[in-house]
């Protein structure tokens, strides 16, 4: 592969050098824009399936040449000059047929159809007679486009890099670069709404190893296509418009892990006053669960402990049968309970575990899995820990999907499952809020 970096000519991989290569700008939509050009005109396949994907098939026959914050024909200038001159991000054209594909990129700054449109008539000033507008932002504008704008939102543009990656080694490097972006911005508190990726699965595991800020990013694509599961409202009653941390924090932590709070909630000040949706991803598996906060209304304690052990048992009863439908389907999934007592020394402070009963579900009740031997002491002790508590003790139940085993986290399929593990979990919601199991 040979690449100009800096005027010189190199020959070599540069995937280590990635950041480098696309981090010439200072402006963050200069930067990704940079990316995306960097990656059409490397590779003059990609760019022609670029505008295909964009226009459609009328554009087969184009000699296509593309530039970047300059007009055709200029020579190369400073981002300040660009910036200053108005010029657009990029242009795709065909000299010879006077065909134009004017790109206009945006982040947080709004589209704008001055903007747009001066695009459009520099292109008619410069004897372009076949002209298209291109803004790509991370939502859609609130303003209505003319019929001489497309609209395609940068997670569109990463999910087509994605599958033309197989192809294009430089598809890939811009996909990669993207998530590298999306970090960077959401942590620089840079980009408020949208992403610039999508869902494409969970990656860690032994040769992808957790880290933080990836942690992050993918958390924050789960919890958006979660929002979207009509099922968790209708059945679940989760109030999925509602958001969940303010801040997702974890830097030096085992995880990161985010929630969704019930409809029912939607008054409530804090989410350890209710029950809630949670969802963690950790060093070395995701835990998918429903909590009972330690700080819980009294009546919703009393509701899932009275009046005895045996309906306590009962009402785990259907959700471990719910439970083992979904760890049937999905390898390295299994079900789990937690009992934890802990104390914080700060309001910010990771807290100190004072003691945790953690156990596999099937310990409790009948299960397919004979290597799981029976042992409902385990769940008995659950129950008498929460019937005595003296401290902040909390009751986590849900499924642990592992990293080394579970194929599942790797693919978007993954929140479906997230979404019906939560969905299982309904008699012990029901249970806490007094409604009929």
């Amino acid at each position: 592969m040979w690449l100009l970096l800096e005027g010189k000519l190199c020959q070599g991989h540069i995937y280590s050098m990635i950041r480098n290569l696309f981090d010439q700008y200072t402006q963050p939509e200069n930067k990704i824009t940079h990316a995306l050009v960097s990656g059409l005109f490397e590779d003059p396949k990609l760019l022609k399936a670029f505008v295909k994907w964009v226009l459609g098939n009328s554009q087969n026959k184009l000699k296509l040449s593309i530039v970047e914050q300059r007009l055709p024909g200029e020579s190369e200038i400073v981002e300040y000059e660009s910036e200053k001159r108005g010029l657009p991000d990029a242009w795709i054209y065909d000299q010879n047929k006077m065909w134009s594909l004017i790109i206009e990129c945006k982040i947080s700054a709004p589209l704008k159809l001055d903007q747009l449109t001066r695009h459009y008539k520099t292109a008619f000033k410069r004897g372009f007679t076949d002209v298209t507008v291109l803004a790509i932002d991370v939502v859609r504008p609130n303003i209505k486009l003319p019929n001489w704008v497309k609209f395609i939102s940068w997670s569109e543009i990463y999910a087509w890099l994605n599958s033309e990656s197989k192809n294009s080694d430089w598809a890939n490097k811009v996909a990669r670069y993207l998530e590298i972006a999306e970090v960077r911005f959401t942590e620089d508190n840079y980009m408020k709404e949208g992403t610039l990726t999508t869902f494409t699965g969970i990656p860690f595991g032994e040769n992808y190893p957790y880290n933080y800020l990836e942690a992050k990013r993918v958390l924050k694509l789960i919890m958006e296509e979660l929002r979207g599961d009509q099922r968790l409202k209708s059945k679940l009653r989760v109030n999925c418009n509602a958001g969940g941390r303010s801040a997702i924090t974890g830097k030096g932590q085992s995880g990161v892990w985010d929630y969704m709070p019930l409809q029912d909630a939607i008054n409530v000040d804090s989410h350890t006053l209710y029950p809630h949706c949670t969802i963690a991803i950790r060093r070395d598996n995701v835990f998918v669960l429903v909590t009972m906060p330690h700080g819980i209304k009294s009546e919703f304690r009393k509701n899932l402990l009275n009046p005895d052990y045996e309906s306590f048992e009962k009402m785990f009863s259907k959700i471990a049968l719910g439970f083992e439908k979904i760890c049937n389907k999905v390898d390295g999934a299994f079900p789990k309970v937690e009992v934890v007592q802990r104390h914080y020394k700060s309001q910010r402070s990771v807290p100190d575990i004072d003691g945790m009963l953690s156990y596999d579900l099937r310990t409790a009740f009948p299960s397919n899995n004979k290597k799981i031997k029976k042992q409902p002491i385990w769940h008995e002790s659950a129950f008498e820990l929460l019937k005595n508590k003296k401290g902040n003790t909390q009751l986590a139940i849900g499924i642990v999907f592992d990293y080394s085993t579970c194929n599942r986290l790797k693919s978007p399929k993954i929140v479906k499952t997230i979404a019906d593990t939560w969905i299982a979990c309904m008699p012990f919601i029901d249970s806490m809020l007094g409604k009929k199991v």
